[in-house]
């Protein structure tokens, strides 16, 4: 078996490159086949090398890092036979635990020596762009931008940095009216949050889709209305132990494509990475269209 690291030296805040060579080493070392392992040292690098990997035949390439790792190298695998496997080095590591895949390292490169389970993902688009765990079109999106923008995301990663960034942005957030489309229905909603889901997890415990399942060939969109500084509240304590389909006025439709149309430019978010998008957007589930070991 042909395999190719490809790490991600920042992710998570702290550069473990050296304990995953060494765990490669550890656990793989006796195993039969070619194993190495390339370093990213600028934006979209991952992603250089997955394509790489993929024209010169390699059976496996596994994402060291986080969600955002992960994207730019399960991106180029999409549609081919090449495998992605996941050794989750970040901070929220959605897409690994929504997949149940372990989060130590050891743990992780050892499912390349187990008997495994060949998962034939779904995927998304929105805009273009692919996504494998969340889009988001509401105060989600936002916060990744913010998140992204931040000097303390920067030194500090996980959850921490997000609870300044939201409870600030929260005052200044004013959601928007957006037009719906899914097939012949038309759905008019002002929401607070409105994302789209291919697997249950935000990241860590936020779980925002509690019953997505990423090879059912199905999207499922969420919507939370908006809502005040009381609710919002309610809101994060149920997103976080897993119940937000519980809080009042909570809908979940789940689609194979869904428009959605608002007057004003959009702040999108395609696992955590922002964009600005004018005009409608699109999204679409391509079915089946990624080999992931799990």
């Amino acid at each position: 078996m042909k395999v190719r690291f490809i790490a991600n030296p920042t992710a998570g805040g702290v550069n473990r490159v050296g304990e995953l060579t060494e765990s490669i080493r550890r656990v793989l070392g006796a195993e039969a086949g070619f194993f190495e392992v390339k370093v990213t040292t600028e934006k979209g690098g991952a992603g250089t090398f997955a394509r790489e990997a993929v024209l010169e035949g390699y059976d496996v390439v596994v994402a060291c890092g986080g969600d955002g790792t992960i994207n730019e190298v399960a991106t180029a695998l999409v549609g081919t036979s090449v495998a992605l496997a996941i050794v989750p080095l970040g901070s929220g590591n959605g897409l690994a635990l929504s997949l149940g895949i372990p989060l130590e390292i050891d743990g992780a490169v050892a499912k390349l020596k187990e008997p495994h389970r060949r998962l034939k993902m779904d995927v998304g688009k929105v805009c273009g762009r692919h996504f494998f765990s969340t889009a988001g079109f509401g105060f989600d999106a936002l916060l990744a931008k913010k998140y992204n923008e931040g000097s303390l995301s920067a030194r500090v990663r996980g959850i921490l940095p997000y609870i300044p960034i939201a409870i600030k942005e929260f005052y200044r957030y004013s959601p928007e009216e957006v037009e719906i489309v899914i097939g012949n229905r038309h759905i008019e909603v002002t929401p607070f949050i409105l994302t789209v889901a291919n697997v249950p997890r935000f990241g860590g415990n936020a779980i925002i889709a509690p019953d997505a399942k990423p090879d059912d060939g199905l999207l499922d969109l969420v919507i939370v209305p908006e809502v005040g500084l009381k609710k919002s509240y309610q809101l994060t304590n149920k997103l976080m132990k897993g119940q937000i389909d519980s809080f009042k006025g909570y809908q979940c439709i789940r689609a194979e494509e869904i428009e959605i149309r608002r007057e004003t430019s959009a702040m999108v978010h395609a696992d955590g990475e922002p964009f600005d998008w004018q005009g409608s957007i699109h999204i679409r589930v391509l079915r089946s269209a990624l080999n992931v070991l799990i």
